[in-house]
């Protein structure tokens, strides 16, 4: 079962910070559709609200840390032929422009998130 869709990763930690994730991309990306871009979040964005990326917690940890320190969070639903993710995710985006604004008009950097990125899950293996 793909991460995306495994309803087990959902707990309440993790809806709490995919909530407050996913308002910061529904704002930024209605003010963006105002002048003409399309809203390219994939299905199951982490930064959609009710999906199971944007509220499982070590997903949610990865975004916040993702979009604190600058480094693009990849869109899970689009890679290449040689497996690797191809995209920017267009929430991680959409929060970093809100994020880039604010560090302009104050001069000042947001903190660097003081945890590591989550490993890669690993693929279970099947049963002989």
């Amino acid at each position: 079962m793909k991460e995306a869709h495994d309803h087990h990763r959902v707990s309440p930690e993790g809806k709490q910070m995919g909530a407050i994730m996913s308002r910061l991309a529904d704002l930024e990306c209605a003010s963006l559709a105002r002048q003409g871009e399309t809203d390219d979040r994939c299905k199951t964005c982490a930064f959609r609200a009710g999906t199971v990326p944007n509220g499982c917690a070590q997903t949610q940890s990865d975004v916040i840390k993702a979009v604190s320190d600058n480094v693009p969070f990849m869109c899970h639903a689009h890679k290449n032929s040689h497996g690797q993710y191809n995209r920017i995710c267009h929430g991680w985006f959409a929060v970093r422009r809100i994020v880039n604004r604010k560090e302009k008009a104050t001069g000042e950097k947001m903190p660097l998130a003081p945890w590591d990125f989550s490993p890669p899950d690993t693929q279970k293996r099947a049963h002989k």
